[in-house]
C-alpha cells in the first residue's frame, strides 16, 4: 500500500506522532480504495487545551475521533456550564440527530487537555456509506452499541446518589481524575465542588 497523504491542521507538516497514528490505521482498510478515500477525506488535527471542537448553537457539520487527550461535553444553563460527559482516547464524538436534521447543537465540546483528533465532514461520511456498504454496516452496529451503553449509563446516573456516581466514575474511568479539574467532575456528578470534596474525604476515611 502506498504512503497515505497526511493532512494536519495546527501542527507542523512533519508530525511524527500523527504519522504513527495514520500508519496504525492502515490495518483497518480492506482495500486500496478505502485507504485512498480516508487518506483524502480525513483530517488529523492537534487541538490545544481549552479550545472548542463544537460550540453550542453551531451547526453540526463534522464528527471527531479522539486519539489523544480528553474532551468535555457541556451546555449552558443560566450562564453556568453543566458538564454532561467526558470523552477519552478511543472515543468518537458525533451528534447524528443534529447532523441529519441540520439543527444547531445544544452542547459544546471542549478540549480539557491538548488533544489529537481526526475530523470527518458529514458530506464525506454520506459518500463513504454510499461507496462502502461494509463500513456503513459496521458503523451502524457500533452506533447501536454506543446508544445502548449511553442508556445504561443514564439509568445508572439517575438511579444513584452523588456518592455512588463518584465511586462509579472512579471505577470505570479513573484516568479522568488525572486529566480533568475536580470542578468539572463535580458538575458532571451534579454537585458543588465543596460537596465533592466532602464525598472524597468521607470515602478516604471509611
Amino acid at each position: 500500500m502506498g504512503k497515505s497523504k497526511l493532512t494536519v491542521i495546527g501542527s507542523n507538516d512533519a508530525d511524527q506522532e500523527i504519522e504513527e497514528i495514520v500508519n496504525s490505521l492502515r490495518a483497518f482498510y480492506h482495500s486500496e480504495e478505502e485507504a485512498a478515500f480516508f487518506s483524502e477525506k480525513v483530517v488529523f488535527k492537534r487541538v490545544t487545551k481549552g479550545a472548542l471542537l463544537l460550540r453550542e448553537g453551531q451547526l453540526v457539520k463534522s464528527s471527531f475521533h479522539l486519539f489523544k487527550g480528553c474532551v468535555r461535553e457541556y451546555y449552558l444553563r443560566d450562564g453556568e456550564e453543566k458538564t454532561i460527559s467526558f470523552y477519552t482516547e478511543g472515543d468518537s464524538l458525533s451528534d447524528d440527530q443534529k447532523k441529519y436534521t441540520q439543527a444547531a447543537s445544544t452542547v459544546s465540546w471542549q478540549c480539557v487537555t491538548d488533544c489529537i483528533v481526526s475530523v470527518f465532514q458529514f458530506e464525506d461520511e454520506k459518500e463513504m456509506y454510499r461507496r462502502f456498504p461494509r463500513i456503513e454496516s459496521a458503523c451502524r452496529i457500533e452506533n447501536e452499541k454506543q446508544y445502548a451503553q449511553y442508556k445504561d449509563a443514564m439509568h445508572q446516573y439517575l438511579a444513584s446518589s452523588p456518592e455512588e456516581r463518584y465511586e462509579h466514575l472512579l471505577t470505570t474511568k479513573p484516568e479522568l481524575f488525572q486529566l480533568v479539574p475536580l470542578y468539572h467532575i463535580a458538575s458532571y456528578l451534579g454537585v458543588k465542588p465543596e460537596s465533592l470534596s466532602r464525598i472524597r474525604n468521607r470515602l478516604r476515611a471509611s
